[in-house]
């Protein structure tokens, strides 16, 4: 039994060769002829740089090459890092006290979490070869258990998934709103910008000589106060008053200015007479002013013969009065639903509204946030330009735009209400196709504001729910359901971004804009700001549950607006690897365009006693000399993660960069605008469960303020 073998070795010697090799294979793989095999041969996690991929649905079969390891260890798709590596370290000390620094946390990152007990390989390490479970003792059914079991992880926690919900709410690239629009046209859907179509189209409003006005005059700064207060002390009239009258020796006879006349004529018919239905007759407007009802049609000639009388030309407009959030129609001017004026006023023609400007009207909650008992002055003497982001006349010729617009541009424009004015907010980048979504997209709306202006946004949905027979009905109630809206700077303007979706699966939906003043939103609770606008949402497909990260208000803290670029989604997994990516700028350009990237504003804004804050602690480093003097004006806001342990991690500044993915900080494409704000990040692996708040430090005080907060489950 000792003889030679034909290779020149016993038998004795071959099988415990073979036996050293396979060992040397399947255990940790430490010689480095196997090591470079392994990394030249190892999968990677594909990404396209899309915020929704078929390969993110849990439940598709998915090939091996989808759940292996990255070569760093971190993954570059939207902040997720898998729970470990699947690469052996080499024995470098220092390189894991380097490797340890950078992760911010205590525990590293040099293994694959396992449960309790568990004696199993990584799954990588078994996809090298069936033959390896009969050297390390693992049976056969072992090897069909599934990743995330292996992973110390449970359904819920499953890294696939979570890496879906970090990706999903990555912001749009060009090629992929190219591809929503592509989708739109294919179903025979529009897909235009009709903002930037009205606005490279239009001249201006139309004067008295059919030329467009290039400075049209500020009606709303006009103090017109007096000549409401004399309107409303004209109550009783003698009974057979006709609208000649009522103007001529009433309503305007105080004054000699147009602008006081047609504003006590306004005020006159919006406040004293009130809204009804339709009916179908002839309009008679001294029976108007004795029973002081009317419906729409009746207010607009009740408006034009008082005009008339006065000297005053006027037009009675029909057209077509929008909602907002509205789904417009995509093929022909819809039934005309609404009536108004027009009048020409220091040779400009402007609009006149008194049926939707009265406060017994039914619809006005829609546009407008004015008390119950005084009429609502936007609608008095608007520009035509923005009047007709609303109404619609039948007649073009009665946009009084120069000129005029299709009418397909005006039904897709977004149901704007005059705040929307007011606050001089401007879309940017708008599309119809943007609202129209499948199963894991997400819509995204950015558009500007001034520097004193914050956004709060949420969705509203109709309630279903289910009869004895398990038929689906409207229950009556709204279901809303918190979006997402946070402040950036571009080339020295703030610009919001809203990300939304539906609360479930309804199939469609409201997305409302609400803004006003800086710093009135104390609580997450109560939106304080008016609406602005309304867009519809049409969602198909599925719609997985989906919350996106806890925005707090933070009035302690107003120097800066903060925009968190990853993780967007509320929950994270436990034993899990995330990039905490925060964006911050000044929130005054006190220095201009790009000027000062990541400094603060000298300014200060006053702080009520309801902010969500707490005091600092030493372990935190925080120093109050740095929160305040003139040394602090030009030092960036300080920015931290703390624990559920109350451990407080310090974020650090990261340079804009764009990995091998396409994919930069922050989630950000590579074709995507640079924000002017500096990036703020650490890696943390979330090895506590609770909630993980994000800290800036306040603006005059050593006292941490939390704007946003995780659930690691």
């Amino acid at each position: 039994m000792s003889g030679v073998s034909a290779g020149g070795i016993s038998a004795t010697s071959a099988g415990s060769l073979a036996r050293k090799q396979k060992r040397a294979r399947s255990a940790l793989g430490f010689r480095d002829g196997d090591e470079e095999d392994w990394d030249s041969n190892r999968p990677t996690t594909p990404f396209t740089g899309v915020s929704y991929h078929p390969s993110h649905s849990t439940s598709a079969l998915r090939p091996q090459s989808q759940i292996a390891f990255n070569e760093d260890g971190i993954a570059p798709i939207g902040g997720l890092v898998q729970p470990g590596s699947a690469k052996p370290k080499k024995q470098n000390f220092i390189k894991r006290i380097l490797e340890a620094t950078k992760t911010g946390v205590a525990s590293g990152r040099s293994s694959i979490a396992m449960s309790p007990g568990s004696g199993q390989v990584s799954p990588s390490k078994r996809s090298m070869g069936l033959g390896i479970s009969a050297i390390t003792g693992a049976s056969s059914t072992n090897l069909l258990r599934d990743p995330a079991t292996d992973m110390g992880l449970r359904n819920d926690g499953d890294w696939v998934q979570v890496r879906r919900d970090v990706n999903r709410s990555n912001t749009l690239s060009k090629n992929e709103r190219n591809e929503r629009k592509d989708r739109c046209l294919m179903l025979d859907y529009p897909a235009i910008d009709p903002v930037d179509e009205l606005y490279e189209s239009v001249e201006g409003d139309e004067g008295a000589d059919g030329m467009p006005v290039h400075s049209p005059i500020n009606y709303q700064a006009i103090n017109l106060s007096q000549v409401d207060k004399n309107s409303r002390f004209i109550s009783s009239l003698p009974t057979m008053t006709t609208a000649i009258s009522l103007a001529t020796t009433y309503v305007c006879r105080p004054y000699k200015s147009d602008v006081q006349r047609l504003r006590a004529i306004f005020t006159w018919v919006a406040e004293n007479v009130n809204w009804e239905e339709d009916f179908e007759g002839d309009v008679d407007t001294r029976r108007v002013i004795q029973t002081r009802r009317a419906c729409p049609q009746e207010y607009a000639v009740l408006v034009h013969e008082m005009c008339t009388a006065i000297g005053i030309h006027s037009e009675v407009i029909r057209g077509y009065l929008k909602t907002p959030g509205e789904i417009p129609e995509t093929t022909i001017m819809p039934r005309s639903n609404h009536w108004w004026n027009a009048v020409i006023i220091d040779n400009e023609w402007r609009m006149m509204d008194c049926c939707l400007a009265s406060p017994t009207n039914s619809r006005r909650g829609l546009y407008s946030s004015a008390g119950n008992s005084t009429a609502d002055f936007w609608w008095f003497l608007a520009r035509p330009v923005e009047l007709c982001w609303t109404h619609i006349p039948e007649r073009h010729s009665q946009q009084h735009i120069c000129p005029p617009v299709a009418h397909e541009t005006l039904l897709n424009l977004p149901g704007v209400c005059p705040p929307f004015f007011k606050q001089m907010i401007s879309m940017v980048d708008y599309n119809t196709s943007l609202t129209r979504i499948e199963d894991l997209e997400m819509v995204h709306i950015k558009f500007n504001v001034p520097p004193d202006i914050e956004v709060a946004a949420e969705v509203e949905t109709k309630g279903f729910t289910r009869d004895a027979d398990g038929d689906f009905f409207e229950s009556g109630e709204t279901v809303k359901k918190r979006a997402l809206a946070q402040a950036d700077w571009y080339g020295g303007i703030k610009r919001y971004t809203v990300k939304a979706l539906l609360p479930g699966d309804e199939g469609s939906g409201i997305l409302k804009v609400y803004a006003g003043k800086r710093g009135l939103m104390h609580s997450i609770k109560d939106i304080p700001h008016p609406l602005a606008f309304a867009l519809p949402i049409i969602h198909t497909g599925d719609n997985p549950p989906y919350e996106f990260v806890t925005r707090h208000p933070t009035p302690h803290a107003q120097r800066h607006d903060i925009y968190v670029a990853q993780p967007q989604c509320q929950r994270l997994a436990l034993n899990n690897t995330f990039v905490f990516a925060i964006r911050q700028h000044p929130s005054s350009p006190a220095g201009g365009p790009g000027s000062n990237p990541g400094g603060t504003s000298p300014v200060p804004f006053a702080r009520p006693a309801s902010a969500m804050s707490m005091t600092s602690s030493s372990a935190a480093g925080s120093n109050p000399s740095s929160a305040t003097g003139s040394i602090a004006g030009k030092k960036p806001a300080k920015l931290a993660i703390q624990t559920p342990g109350g451990k407080i991690l310090r974020l650090m500044r990261k340079e804009e960069r764009v990995g091998r993915s396409g994919i930069g900080v922050g989630g950000r494409s590579a074709d995507e605008e640079a924000s002017d704000g500096g990036t703020w990040e650490t890696i943390i692996k979330c090895s506590e469960r609770g909630v993980w708040r994000g800290l800036v430090l306040a603006d005059r005080t050593a006292r941490w303020c939390v704007f946003a907060e995780w659930v690691c489950v």
